[in-house]
């Protein structure tokens, strides 16, 4: 096909839960929903589609008014509806039907998600296990304290400080994996401190991320050398951020700022020790003579805030889901991603993204360098450190995966 033109071929065989056929209607209905129903967070993404045709059953082209090299990465995140979803959308994603290996059963709000395996899966043999739940326990200690006692398997964003302790306990295994995630803790640019760059500039320079990630991350993190990280088309070496703690202050003196505070909010515990690293960073900025407010909300309450732009400073990280970065360039750096979120808007690196969604990988990655080398000057955001993704599981499992990209897939995994 061409640049704008892409054919897909649907696996034959594939049944959703309530046992209709996933055919070419089902990825007409769920492609044109989420291109038109703009109110949906991903709806933005698809807005370049053109034209969703069924050719026959189970072959679908899709026509782009420009380049979107990105597509297939950006439908590994888009579950697949069945049209009789349409106009009754409430009650559907009250108990929602896919084709995946799991089925729902029910859910508890907040609480847990029950599920079961799906007979008619089409791989054969999977999954390997009956019924599946997946609990929501935001204290870690008590999410490591269920795996101790042997009452759930697989835990997630294991804190470094705890590793050890997991390790020495009988039958809990500990697995740790270089994550496909930058932390970024974004400006908000629409405020004064955050519109000035000599200000942003300052804050990076005022924090010393090596401390972090040595003394706090107890090493289980990287240095950041380019927003997008290691594995990732457009990944490159900007080289590391400095640490300088002087110019910081002259810098500040000089733009004539005195007795400045920043607002930084974060989603509580969500990223492993993040209050402490908040803690840390706000005492390296006073160190240069910046006061910092931290606001440890609660995650809804926090994301309000954030889309309010009541912040100067926002605790978040990106793990790139997809494995590509255009979700995250145009999510963060287009005027339409950004407009309820940081405020970011600059036509070049608007254009390079632009140019960046050819399917041609040296295309792609040359675009990609030019844009990080643009945000790497300007700095609208902080990059502190590349996660690492830690696990601990009971020794129970077999075949599980530490995935990069904190996906917990348990479809191939069995119980001994």
């Amino acid at each position: 096909m061409d640049n704008t033109t892409w054919r897909f071929t649907l696996r034959k065989g594939v049944r959703f839960h309530d046992g209709t056929p996933f055919t070419a209607d089902s990825v007409l209905f769920t492609l044109k929903r989420v291109r038109d129903n703009t109110k949906l967070i991903k709806s933005f993404v698809y807005q370049d589609l053109e034209e969703v045709r069924k050719d026959d059953d189970y072959t679908v082209t899709v026509t782009t008014k420009r380049p979107f090299g990105s597509l297939p990465a950006h439908l590994t995140m888009l579950g697949m509806l069945p049209p009789a979803a349409a106009g009754n959308e409430d009650a559907f994603f009250g108990k929602p039907v896919g084709t995946g290996p799991f089925r729902f059963v029910s859910w508890t709000h907040g609480d847990h998600v029950d599920l079961e395996a799906n007979a008619t899966y089409w791989k054969p043999s999977l999954p390997k296990v009956e019924k599946l739940t997946v609990r929501f326990i935001p204290e870690l200690s008590t999410r490591a304290a269920a795996l101790r006692a042997g009452e759930i398997h697989v835990i997630d964003r294991v804190w470094p400080d705890m590793v050890q302790t997991l390790k020495a306990t009988p039958g809990i295994k500990v697995l740790d994996t270089p994550a496909v995630e930058a932390q970024r803790w974004h400006f908000q640019l629409a405020r004064e401190a955050g519109k000035d760059p000599r200000v942003r500039h300052a804050v990076s320079l005022a924090i010393d991320r090596n401390t972090i990630i040595k003394e706090l991350l107890l090493g289980y993190a990287r240095p950041v050398v380019s927003p997008i990280p290691p594995g990732l088309i457009g990944h490159t070496s900007l080289g590391q951020k400095p640490y300088d703690p002087d110019k910081a202050r002259a810098i500040l003196k000089q733009a004539g700022y005195q007795n400045l505070t920043l607002d930084f909010v974060l989603m509580k515990d969500l990223y492993p020790k993040q209050l402490e690293i908040a803690q840390a960073v706000a005492a390296m900025l006073s160190d240069v003579g910046i006061k910092v407010n931290i606001r440890n909300l609660e995650i809804a309450t926090a994301r309000e805030q954030r889309t309010a732009g009541n912040y100067d400073l926002f605790f978040s990280g990106w793990a790139h889901m997809p494995h590509d970065p255009d979700w995250y360039f145009g999510q963060w750096f287009t005027k339409a991603g950004a407009e309820k979120l940081t405020r970011f808007a600059d036509p070049r690196v608007e254009q390079l993204i632009a140019e960046g969604r050819v399917p041609d990988p040296r295309v792609r990655q040359q675009k990609y360098e030019e844009i990080q080398k643009i945000l790497w000057e300007e700095e609208p955001e902080i990059w502190p450190y590349y996660s690492v993704a830690i696990y601990a599981i009971s020794d129970k499992l077999r075949s599980f995966e530490a995935r990069r990209d904190y996906y917990v897939l348990l479809y191939e995994v069995g119980i001994a």
